[in-house]
C-alpha cells in the first residue's frame, strides 16, 4: 500500500481516533497519518487501510489497537526541555522548601504526557539539587503517564541516547548518569526509585493517585482540539492542590480556550488556592500563592 489514505478513509480513521483518546489530526496531516498507517500496515500484513482499522476495531485486538497508538504519537524528548521551564520549577521548589511549613511535606509531582521517561527524571534532579541528598528526608514522588505503552517501557528502562542528553549541563550528566555502551546512557538507579510509570489517557480521569503539587502537561495539547483540551485540562484540575502550577507546551496556548487556572506568565498557571467563587489573584512573576497548610478537597471541574 503506498498511496496515502482517501479524504473518506482519513475521516474514518480519524474519528475513531478522536473517540478513543480525543487526538485530532487536521486535515493537513493526512499525509502523516498516512504514512504512520502503512508502516503497521507492513508489519502486520493487513492487505490495505480498511482492512486494518476493522482489525483494529474488533474486541480481542487491544495489543494491535496499542500498536497503532504508539505509531501515530511523536515521542521526541530530551533533559532539560525549555530551560525557563526548570528554573520556574527551581524557584518553585526553593521558595516550598524555605518554607518551615512546607519543607518537610509530601512533594507529588505528576509527568502528565511523561514519553520516555526525561521529564520526570529531570524533575528529580532539580529536586535533589534543591532538597539535598536524598532530598532531605522529604518524600517525593514522581508519576509520568502516556497513552503509549512503548515509551513507557522505554522509561521504566532508564536508558537514554545522548540526544537526549543534549540539553543537560556537563556536572548534572557526570553526576545522574552511567555510560552503558557508545551511543546510551542509564540514568541514576536511586533516583529513578522516586518515579512510577503507568498508561493514562488524558481524556478520562486520573483516579486513585491522589492530588499533585506540581503538574507537566507539555507538548500534548496540540494533539487536540479546543473541546477535548478543555477536558484534559478539566482532568488535570481534579487531581492538583489548590495553588498548584502547571506548566503547557510553550507553543500551546490556551486562548479562547476554557480552563480553570490562573495566568502566571506564558505557558505557566496555577490552580487557584482561593475558596470557590471568589475572584482568584494573579500572583507576581516569580511569586506562587502558598498551599494552604489543611487542604480543603478540590472542586470537581466542570467538563
Amino acid at each position: 500500500m503506498e498511496r496515502d489514505l482517501t479524504k473518506e478513509e482519513f475521516r474514518r480513521y480519524h474519528d475513531y481516533l478522536y473517540a478513543k483518546t480525543g487526538i485530532h489530526y487536521p486535515d493537513e496531516k493526512i499525509e502523516l497519518l498516512s504514512n504512520r498507517i502503512r508502516k503497521r500496515l507492513r508489519a502486520t500484513g493487513c492487505a490495505g487501510y480498511d482492512a486494518y482499522l476493522t482489525r483494529i476495531q474488533q474486541r480481542g485486538e487491544t495489543v494491535e489497537q496499542q500498536a497503532f497508538f504508539d505509531s501515530i504519537t511523536t515521542n521526541e524528548t530530551y533533559f532539560f526541555r525549555c530551560q525557563r521551564h526548570w528554573d520556574f520549577f527551581k524557584s518553585w521548589a526553593q521558595q516550598r522548601h524555605a518554607d518551615a511549613q512546607t519543607r518537610k511535606q509530601p512533594v507529588r509531582i505528576w509527568s502528565a504526557a511523561s514519553s520516555t521517561g526525561a521529564e520526570a527524571f529531570t524533575a528529580l534532579i532539580v529536586l535533589q539539587q534543591v532538597y539535598g541528598p536524598g532530598f532531605g528526608g522529604t518524600p517525593v514522588e514522581v508519576f509520568g503517564t502516556d497513552l503509549s505503552q512503548a515509551v513507557l517501557a522505554e522509561a521504566q528502562k532508564g536508558v537514554f541516547s545522548a540526544y537526549a542528553l543534549s540539553q543537560t549541563p556537563p556536572d548534572v550528566v557526570k553526576k545522574h548518569f552511567a555510560k552503558v555502551d557508545k551511543e546510551d546512557w542509564l540514568f541514576d538507579r536511586e533516583l529513578a526509585k522516586h518515579a512510577t510509570f503507568a498508561r493514562h489517557n488524558l481524556m478520562e480521569p486520573l483516579l486513585g493517585k491522589g492530588l499533585f503539587d506540581f503538574v507537566f502537561v507539555r507538548n500534548v495539547l496540540i494533539y487536540f482540539d479546543g473541546k477535548s483540551r478543555e477536558r484534559v485540562l478539566a482532568n488535570c484540575a481534579q487531581v492538583m492542590q489548590p495553588g498548584a502550577p502547571i506548566l503547557v507546551g510553550e507553543s500551546e496556548s490556551l486562548m479562547g480556550t476554557t480552563h480553570p487556572f490562573t495566568y502566571v506568565k506564558p505557558s505557566i498557571f496555577v490552580k487557584p488556592a482561593t475558596a470557590a467563587g471568589a475572584a482568584p489573584t494573579v500572583p507576581a512573576a516569580g511569586a506562587l500563592p502558598r498551599r494552604p497548610t489543611a487542604t480543603p478537597a478540590p472542586t470537581p471541574a466542570r467538563i
